[in-house]
């Protein structure tokens, strides 16, 4: 009984934060350092980021931290997406997570490095516009450092800090981010908590990200020469940057997983299903919705499709401007995995493709090492 109580209780919780949230188009483009909404892991990318009740790992990283205590032992992954495919763009990313204390009691770290690569970018100004000069390239980093921890055999949760890094050689932003998040998992059907091969099937995740204070651009390149009309003087004088906000967003998600196998002794094919409500302080709220397929946990293929709250789902086309977000529509992805030994260490390979309004979509591939201990 109490906890059915706890479980609606969450619900009705989710439910009136929906409709609170009623999103903020009015206010897109005001955002700077929106490069960390963008999810780099693969495996959790293909999911359409509607997994956030569920995710475990080092995937959680740029989705609920709190699932990272239900990592292995040891996890490591490095995954390189094609962002907006043609745009010559990639996001190279690599993550690291340890349980620490005796079993793993002492909770879960893990650190996370994304960095971006625009290429060789041809200078061009007013007197040299056929790009003979030098070459640039803007740069992007962040890195981040986690902890997360289980509290008992239903909850867990953990945060995150992200030092923020972007600019040019002589222009740059440096800021700090905080991300928190809880997971809460139960069995939907009390019955089932006697059946040892599958229990504790119903989940419930709420994450907070990018929250921080805000940005701005300092430099030398922000300089310029000024010479007094009436004196004479030359002096360097500078340009004064506005200060910007941090993409700020709430994620609150379910997920709920089914058994089809036959027998009543066996868990060799899962299929879950997951909803999640996306609050972004500076665009249209957006609705993801997503589904896996696990055989024996080796093999896995997820799809999910996201609309926004505040525009029609299917004005999707470039010539139709009531279409304002730059992503939507149908997600994919798929998991590889091969296991090592029975103490939990495997290798698997993970894709995703992500669609997008212009260019030729999101593709991300990644590799990881899971060492030891199996997740629980």
């Amino acid at each position: 009984m109490k906890i059915n109580v706890i479980k609606f209780g969450l619900l009705g919780l989710m439910f009136a934060s929906t409709s609170a949230f009623a999103g903020n188009p009015d206010r897109s483009g005001g955002a700077g350092a929106t490069q960390l909404n963008v999810n780099p892991y693969a495996r959790s990318s293909g999911f359409g980021g509607s997994n956030t009740a569920f995710v475990q790992g080092i995937e959680s990283f740029n989705l609920n931290i709190a699932g990272m205590a239900y990592a292995n032992k040891t996890e490591v992954c490095f995954s390189r997406m094609s962002y907006l495919q043609g745009a010559g763009v990639n996001i190279n990313n690599f993550g690291f997570s340890q349980k620490v204390g005796e079993k793993g009691e002492g909770g879960v770290i893990g650190l996370g490095f994304a960095s971006w690569d625009f290429g060789s970018i041809p200078i061009t100004t007013y007197d040299n516009p056929d790009g003979t000069l030098p070459t640039f390239s803007p740069q992007v980093l962040n890195i981040g450092a986690s902890y997360s921890k289980k509290f008992s055999n239903s909850i867990s949760g953990g945060f995150l800090i992200r030092i923020i890094s972007e600019g040019l050689q002589d222009v740059k932003a440096q800021g700090v981010a905080f991300d928190f998040g809880v997971q809460y998992k139960t069995a939907l059907n009390p019955k089932i908590e006697k059946n040892k091969i599958k229990k504790e099937d119903f989940h419930l995740g709420i994450s907070m990200r990018n929250i921080g204070p805000d940005m701005t651009f300092r430099g030398p390149g922000l300089s310029f020469r000024s010479i007094n009309s009436s004196t004479g003087a030359d002096r360097k004088a500078y340009f004064a940057a506005d200060k910007f906000n941090l993409p700020t967003l709430v994620n609150i998600g379910l997920g709920y997983d089914m058994r089809l196998d036959k027998a009543a002794d066996t868990y060799f094919h899962r299929l879950t299903g997951s909803f999640n409500f996306n609050y972004n302080a500076f665009q249209s709220n957006v609705y993801g919705f997503g589904a896996e397929y696990a055989y024996k946990e080796m093999a896995m293929l997820r799809v999910a499709y996201n609309i926004t709250g505040e525009k029609s789902p299917f004005a999707n086309s470039l010539s139709n401007p009531e279409y304002s977000s730059p992503v939507y529509g149908l997600w994919a992805g798929a998991t590889f995995q091969v296991p090592v030994n029975k103490a939990g260490t495997a290798m698997a390979i993970d894709y995703s493709y992500a669609p997008t309004r212009i260019f030729n979509g999101m593709h991300t591939v990644g590799i990881r090492l899971t060492v030891g201990g199996k997740k629980g």
